[in-house]
Parts: structure tokens; sequence; C-alpha cells
């Protein structure tokens, strides 16, 4: 399957939207698709291109994602989702696709869970080199035999993959009959998502190629053979963060997720900076705060979350 099929129906049948839509680190713009079976959205981007989408400016530096503050209010949201997935499944054997920094197998890792990890070429050198869990390519993940991992966990990485379908697959082929999959991804149906279109933080075009709704992501997996046993919210953080950085990106659509960017320091703001979008973004916190706490309450009385996780089994024949 490439990019020009649908994952959730498996057909071609994209319609262009009117959002042409900005790449926050490159001002790059690009088109998102809708495709007619209304499950999920496509950034269409060109087959040959020498920029770097990702790099220093997107993973900042080997220290951390973020300033030393707002990078420990992340590291420890990682573990408290570990100690969720510990609590609830007791999983010996742990596959994460794509891992990043390994925060997660980190914390499971420590736990006594024997931990895994496939991350992309693409990643920067530190996280591929990451010592604390057992790195995979492709070519060494095939060598496993069916069912050896109890817990597989695809924390917002799916949206990032040119062949989700194919990932599904794979993990289908890995997980145990009694075994969970864990999926967390942006949530293209939801009220932020709909209300801010383009100036979406969750947007993050064009690394998120595929944008799903929830019922197109549910759909997705039990095509794939699975069946979804719990939905649940991404997490109050990629959630409410997720309204203000939206609507403060109203203020300045042309330079996006400024506050973001400041919020990461180091490479991430030096290589870009933008102070009069700041100074905007900031100013505006009077509206887009209490509308953003607000636009977060709703999303959690009616489950229509800016993130969503979703955590699944393999169907019964």
């Amino acid at each position: 399957m490439t990019n020009n099929t649908c994952p959730v129906c498996q057909r071609a049948q994209w319609s262009a939207t009117t959002q042409s839509c900005s790449d926050y680190l490159t001002q790059h713009s690009f088109q998102v698709q809708a495709c007619q079976c209304g499950g999920c959205y496509h950034t269409e981007v060109p087959e040959e291109t020498d920029t770097d989408y990702y790099g220093t400016a997107y993973y900042n530096s080997d220290k951390g994602k973020f300033s030393p503050l707002v990078e420990q209010i992340f590291r420890w949201n990682h573990r408290r989702n570990a100690d969720f997935f510990y609590t609830h499944f007791s999983p010996r054997k742990v596959l994460e696709i794509g891992c990043g920094r390994a925060y997660i197998l980190q914390a499971l890792k420590a736990k006594g869970c024997e931990v895994y990890c496939v991350e992309s070429s693409q990643a920067a050198e530190w996280i591929l080199a990451n010592s604390t869990v057992v790195g995979l390519d492709d070519a060494q993940l095939a060598k496993f035999p069916q069912q050896s991992f109890d817990l597989i966990i695809i924390w917002h990485v799916l949206e990032h993959l040119p062949d989700p379908v194919s990932s599904l697959q794979r993990a289908h082929h890995l997980l145990t009959e009694q075994g969970n999959l864990c999926i967390s991804v942006p949530n293209r149906s939801s009220f932020q998502a709909r209300l801010t279109q383009c100036c979406w933080f969750h947007l993050d075009v064009p690394r998120h190629l595929f944008h799903f709704t929830r019922e197109g992501l549910q759909q997705m997996l039990m095509a794939q053979g699975y069946e979804v046993t719990a939905v649940r919210s991404g997490g109050i953080l990629q959630n409410l963060y997720g309204w203000w950085q939206s609507l403060a990106n109203l203020f300045t659509p042309k330079t996006p997720n400024v506050l973001y960017r400041f919020l990461q320091g180091g490479n991430a703001w030096r290589n870009n900076l933008q102070y009069r979008a700041l100074i905007i973004q900031i100013l505006s916190a009077v509206i887009w705060l209490p509308v953003g706490l607000l636009g977060y309450i709703l999303e959690e009385i009616t489950g229509n979350y800016g993130t969503v996780t979703m955590f699944a089994r393999k169907r019964g024949e």
C-alpha cells in the first residue's frame, strides 16, 4: 500500500480540501486531502524532497526535547503511562514501534519487563544509539516468531508511518493471543481539530502523513483482525495543550506553534526566532486559556478527545 491508498477503507478516493497548511518548522505549505470514507485525511508530500523535516529543529538535542522544567513534566507523563501499562496488563515482553527517546520503555524495563523498540532511520543519532533498550531494524524484527510480545505500543507514531496498515499487520503477527495493542493518535474529528483546522496543533504537517478520526482508527483496527477493548483520552497534557496552542495559533496563523517552540528552548527556539508572534500568543492568553479549558472539559464530557488512545486484542475466530 502507498500513500495514495486510504488505510481505513483501502481505496484511493482522496478529495482535495481547502486546507493548505504550513509546517511550523520550515513554513512549507502542504495540501491536506480527505478520504470520501470520512475516516482519514492525508498530507500530500512531494515524493522527491531534499528537506529534512525531522532533524534537530524537531528533536532539539540529546538532553531532551524541551527546556529542563517542561522536559521533566514530559518524562513524568511517560512514566505515568508506563505505570498504567504495567498495572493493567502486567506485560513480560514489550515492543514499542517508534519509541523516540524510549522513556516509556525505560520505565517498563525498570519494572522488570523485557523491552524492544523499532525506530525510523530518520531519527536523530542519539535516539538510534539509545543503549537502554534493545533496538531492532526491520530485518531483525522479521526474525521474531509469531506471538513474541504480550504488549505492543504505537504511541503517537501511526500517523507518521507511510504504511500504517502494514505496521498493524506486523503487530498482529507478533502479538500473543491474549496480548494487548496500545495505539494513541491525534483525533481529526475532535472539536479542537474541527474548530481550528490548519491551526490545529496536532496536525503537524508534513510529519503526520495521515490524520485519523476516532471512528476511522477503530474501523482500521477491526479490518486488520483486532477487537477494540477500550477507548480512552490521549491524556491531559496532549489534549489541554492541544487546545491552548491551537487557539493561540489562530492569532498568528502564518507562524504557528511559536509558543511550543519557546517551551522547547534550545535549538528548536534558537533556529527559528519569532519574537513578535510569541508576544502576540502570550498576550492573547487571556482569551485562549479560558476558552481552551472549556473546550477540554467539553471533550472530556463527550469523549470526543483531541487525542485518543485505543486498546485492542486479536479478534477471536
